[in-house]
């Protein structure tokens, strides 16, 4: 039963019988021994089974400890939050274990069972303590010089925080250390004035690998299974809970190829509990399946008007963590949130992906340097979940480096690493190109000690090696490869990165690695008039399923050896598939839209011109215009300028309808120039709109034939100069 004064109390702070018997039952507990009402010794044992199952947060508990030890407790207020399951109560329970132990007395309030008002909150203080009014409740908090006030799911009376801040906690008694525990980072007025130094903020993260092995090893999980789980839950407490306890009632992980659903509506229930807004719903579902959520992109993609609110909003969640370019969910919330979406509305799922890859793409095409190397950094990790790309990129451990150019006190190093990987001889191929093309080095310094590589790639532009590149055998196959299949046209350049490695790990997957990767298809995007690349593997068959859902083949013809070590070379032609749709077709692979971009056409089916075959073709195509037969035959319909111009499906009629009306708008580019419009009197009166002969045209315009024949030369170059401007970009 409940002291006879709660009868007179209950009615004069609005509570029934019902409700302050269960606030007194649901955790509010006044003891120096570690009674708690409504129960007896069988606590003991409960308690002794708790611990039994409890691991990890060594930290948290020394730290209690080391604080209620003092004479005079160092902190005021010790504020500790996460996500819904992550072991907030489950770790409350051990710290009032230890009070116990250390002869504190604590007392415990749960914000659940409160109203957000001072009267409540000072009433359900009276009752935990079994005083009578606020005075003598605040008065006995403390015993034998200190106490300690645990406030349980401290956001449900989230409204008084100003009020306990600025009122409530000054007058307690100078030895009272307040626990406040939630699942949102606590307000902006804790972290600054004196609670800068009076006040602890604690997010609560996941187990450690091996504390989750203990954990399971308590649950008597297999430890066979114990990386697939670990894989699975990241050591969130409540999914590993989840997966022990299906193994206990099934003698299975319920994990397939996916989590299982039920597992992960379990999860996402705690991680969006009380989100009843559509737009926080939206904002929560963005911010899962991107690396990095901004104001801009929540503007940009959901709802400009309110981008702040829903900002602030994701920023106050306890799974969201801070990042100097975001907001980034914690790993098991954000997998919890986007595989629930993609089972429940796929639809939405792929929708999201679009416009948040419509807001990468326009910005890539703005930024520069470092910023550029974040968006594409942020627009390829929406590959992640694609079997092909995941296992070659670490998303969520970003390097401790930076990409920078090479200095020339840096050879000794950059010689080092590649003599450490790939031995003497290619080390003297390096000093080698390091002499002729130093500003093809890109070195990746560490961000603490810049002295130090953790990294290099070497771009040499194969359109300025000249004679010496006959030497190196990696650089004269591609050479000749080029030469044999597509020449390089004037103005056009490929790039060879003839060496790449990280200083730990040389080429394996590695947060170094992850950002060559990035770095090399910033290149393919930037670099003006790219025609071919080439890249060097030393394990060829490990890269291979990136490399083909990449569209990189593997050129067998390429394969080197330098001192006894051979190489593998994947190659792609950009003059056939350009980056930018190359780009979007991965995008594409990984989640169909509808009218999306179309995947680009297999190699064979676009033809690489020189400048003099190309211009050749133009002046075939201008002199068989009106034959639809003879234009069916020419190289031009199987060009970058026709085949990006049409549909993937186009058959020869539409590449042929295509062709004329480029010609038609080239050659009226001449008619607008006073300078050139005899030209296009002598193409439109010969070619486009034939008369009988050129002696009729020739009388028509008014010119001699020999001065006809002389403009249709000169107008069939300038429209050829035209439209290689349009296929090469040049």
């Amino acid at each position: 039963m409940l002291p006879y004064y709660w009868n007179e109390r209950s009615k004069f702070l609005g509570f029934s019988q019902g409700v302050a018997t269960s606030i007194v039952s649901q955790r509010v507990v006044n003891s120096l021994s570690g009674d708690i009402w409504l129960s007896g010794k069988l606590s003991d044992r409960i308690q002794a089974e708790r611990s039994r199952q409890f691991v990890g947060r060594v930290e948290e508990k020394t730290l209690f400890t080391s604080v209620v030890a003092q004479s005079l407790m160092p902190l005021v207020v010790w504020s500790i939050y996460g996500p819904g399951g992550v072991g907030k109560t489950t770790l409350l329970r051990q710290i009032e274990g230890i009070c116990r132990l250390e002869g504190v007395k604590y007392t415990t309030l749960d914000g659940r069972y409160l109203q957000a008002n001072p009267d409540f909150f000072l009433g359900a203080l009276c009752m935990a303590t079994g005083t009578e009014n606020p005075s003598s409740a605040i008065a006995s908090l403390v015993s034998d010089g200190k106490g300690v006030l645990f406030i349980d799911t401290y956001e449900a009376i989230e409204p008084l925080d100003g009020w306990i801040r600025d009122t409530f906690v000054p007058d307690l008694p100078e030895n009272v250390l307040v626990v406040l525990l939630g699942r949102k980072r606590p307000p902006a007025g804790w972290r600054t004035d004196v609670w800068q130094t009076l006040c602890r903020v604690t997010p609560l993260r996941n187990l450690s690998d091996s504390d989750a092995r203990k954990f399971l090893d308590s649950q008597t999980v297999p430890s066979d299974v114990h990386e697939q789980v670990l894989g699975m839950t990241h050591g969130y407490p409540l999914a590993l809970t989840l997966v022990a306890e299906n193994y206990a009632q099934t003698g299975t992980l319920g994990l397939g190829p996916d989590p299982s659903l039920d597992i992960v509506t379990v999860l996402l229930d705690r991680f969006v509990e009380g989100v009843d807004d559509p737009l926080y719903r939206d904002v929560l579902e963005l911010c899962a399946l991107i690396r990095m959520t901004t104001e801009a992109l929540i503007a940009d993609v959901l709802d400009a008007n309110r981008a702040a609110e829903l900002f602030s909003w994701l920023k106050s969640l306890s799974f969201i963590e801070l990042t100097p370019f975001g907001l980034m969910p914690h790993d098991l919330a954000r997998e919890a949130i986007a595989t629930e979406l993609k089972w429940r509305n796929p639809d939405r799922y792929s929708e999201l992906h679009h416009r948040a890859r419509a807001y990468y793409s326009d910005r890539l095409d703005r930024a520069i340097g470092a910023a550029q190397q974040i968006i594409l950094f942020d627009y390829i990790y929406l590959h992640r979940d694609n079997p092909m790309m995941a296992p070659f990129f670490q998303w969520n451990s970003q390097a401790a480096a930076f990409a920078d150019s090479v200095r020339a006190d840096d050879l000794p190093e950059i010689l080092r690493m590649v003599e450490g990987f790939e031995g003497k001889e290619s080390a003297k191929w390096a000093a080698f190109w390091f002499e002729r093309q130093p500003e093809a080095f890109l070195v990746m310094r560490d961000s603490i000690r810049p002295a130090h590589l953790c990294g290099l790639l070497v771009l040499l532009n194969l359109a300025t090696v000249g004679t010496a590149a006959i030497e190196d055998p990696a650089i004269r196959l591609a050479i000749s490869h080029l030469e044999a299949t597509a020449p390089l046209r004037a103005g056009e350049r490929a790039t060879y990165f003839r060496f790449w490695m990280a200083d730990e790990g040389y080429q394996s997957v590695s947060p170094v690695q992850s950002m060559i990767f990035v770095t090399i298809v910033q290149h393919y995007l930037t670099e003006p008039a790219l025609a071919a690349t080439f890249l060097p593997c030393s394990q060829p068959e490990f890269w291979a399923p990136m490399f083909q859902y990449a569209l990189h083949p593997l050129k067998g013809e390429l394969a080197f050896e330098v001192g006894g070590k051979g190489y593998g070379v994947y190659s792609n032609d950009w003059r056939v598939v350009q980056p930018k749709p190359w780009l979007s077709l991965m995008i594409e692979q990984e989640v169909p839209i509808k009218a999306a971009v179309e995947k680009p056409r297999a190699t064979g089916s676009v033809v690489v011109l020189s400048r003099e075959g190309f211009e050749d073709s133009v002046s075939e195509a201008l002199k068989s215009f009106t034959n639809v037969a003879r234009l069916a035959k020419n190289p031009l319909l199987r060009s970058r300028l026709v085949v990006d111009r049409v549909p993937g499906d186009a058959d020869t009629k539409e590449r042929v309808s295509k062709l004329r009306e480029l010609l038609i708008e080239a050659a009226e580019t001449l008619n607008s120039n006073s300078k050139e419009d005899k030209l296009y009197l002598a193409l439109n009166a010969c070619y486009l709109r034939p008369l009988r002969s050129q002696e009729a045209a020739a009388e028509k315009i008014d010119v001699s034939i020999a001065t006809i024949r002389r403009h249709l030369k000169a107008g069939a170059i300038r429209v050829a100069d035209l439209l290689w401007q349009q296929e090469t970009g040049l």
